[in-house]
């Protein structure tokens, strides 16, 4: 007697627990209503059981639903969409998303396996908006010929601290769109490149026109001595004939192609920046320029590239009157700081475009050199600046 109380306490027990551990895996699992119609005790057990197996179907119907529309909708869009979980690996991802990456993104794999090395700016990004803090600005860069936009965004648990936050990766192909604004923007550099040759050959013209002047005015009682007009003419000359060089090379390097440039290496920042203190050491003491070394600071760069930027941020500061330029290096990042004379408010957002510019003199392309080399590396420039207090310039660097 006891053995069958006993069976018939432990059997319905037991089938509710095999139906509540296949309701777990989604699969179809009866209620264990009339497995012991003689125990009333557990009559409203199996009775709540069966109401939340139909709360369960009705969750995973609506959750499907919404699954099949979250796919319907992905598919037909033109931008490339991937979600990743904290560890980095793919949650979901559209065809155009794999298109653009040229691999297969199956869910549960790492992310990283499916970028090249072409792709190692993205993986920057990515693990720079992992990190927290400030969400990285959206990044464009140059793979097999196509120009990619890339924007993040964190979501989940820690998403503003990057603690197990997700990332939602999108992906467009701006091709297209870059080459046409390529085209409205050179129209608009070429108008500069005429401007800016034609200030130097105006003296250049009139130094030549005196020359002949002073040359058949030579024998001439009471005119200057040809010898001395020759000599300061000519001067004058070459000036300008720098100046044209100046202009050639500033523009040269404008438009040099990024994919002709050489592989990214892991630098030591401040090993470059200890070089470019060293140059400016040789010249004359106005315009003094010092370094201060706060980190270690190692980042991916070029190193020609890298002291051209820095010296591009020196030279505006000492352009805009400042006594003084620091520039300090950290983690990943350097800074050049100067107590020049500012640059207004309304003129910030301007400053990276290539015909953009506050002074009447130099080609206005210093900064949007500066922005299009650093970009080329993976990383991010930002100027801050207040009129009456200095510049200070931003370059954060790739791990």
């Amino acid at each position: 007697a006891a053995g069958a109380a006993a069976e018939s306490l432990a059997r319905p027990v037991s089938e509710l627990r095999r139906a509540a551990l296949a309701s777990g895996r989604g699969e179809p699992a009866p209620a264990p209503a009339a497995a012991a119609p003689a125990l009333r005790e557990l009559e409203p057990v199996f009775t709540a059981f069966a109401r939340m197996q139909d709360d369960l179907r009705s969750g995973r119907a609506l959750l499907e639903g919404e699954r099949a529309r979250l796919a319907t909708v992905l598919a037909t869009i033109t931008t490339g969409v991937v979600a990743l979980d904290g560890e980095g690996r793919v949650l979901v991802a559209n065809h155009r998303a794999e298109a653009l990456l040229g691999h297969r993104l199956e869910p549960g794999a790492p992310f990283a396996a499916a970028c090249g090395p072409a792709w190692e700016p993205l993986r920057a990004l990515l693990a720079r908006a992992g990190a927290g803090g400030e969400p990285p600005a959206p990044l464009e860069l140059a793979v097999e010929g196509r120009r990619v936009a890339a924007e993040v965004a964190r979501f989940g648990t820690g998403a503003e601290a990057g603690d197990g936050a997700g990332l939602v990766l999108a992906l467009n192909d701006v091709t297209a769109l870059s080459a046409a604004e390529r085209i409205l923007a050179w129209g608009d550099v070429a108008r500069q490149v005429a401007h800016e040759i034609k200030n130097p050959l105006t003296p250049i013209r009139l130094g030549v026109q005196h020359l002949q002047r002073a040359w058949r005015d030579r024998a001439t009682p009471g005119r200057p001595d040809f010898a001395v007009a020759l000599e300061d003419t000519t001067t004058r000359i070459l000036a300008e004939i720098d100046r044209l060089d100046g202009i050639a090379r500033a523009f040269s390097r404008l438009g040099a192609p990024g994919e002709t440039a050489q592989p990214l290496e892991r630098l030591d920042v401040t090993a470059v920046a200890r070089e470019v203190v060293r140059l400016y050491g040789l010249g004359p003491t106005e315009g003094q320029v010092r370094l201060v070394e706060e980190a270690p600071s190692v980042g991916l760069a070029r190193r020609d590239e890298l002291k051209e930027v820095l010296i591009n941020l020196v030279e505006n500061g000492r352009n805009a009157g400042a006594r003084a330029v620091t520039i300090r290096t950290g983690e990943r990042c350097v800074t050049v700081e100067d107590d020049g004379e500012g640059i207004p408010a309304p003129n910030l957002p301007r400053i990276f475009e290539p015909r953009f510019s506050t002074r009447t003199s130099g080609s206005g392309l210093g900064l949007a050199i500066v922005k299009r080399l650093v970009e080329s590396w993976g990383g991010e420039v930002a100027v801050r600046s207040a009129v009456g207090v200095g510049t200070v310039a931003d370059v954060r660097l790739a791990p």
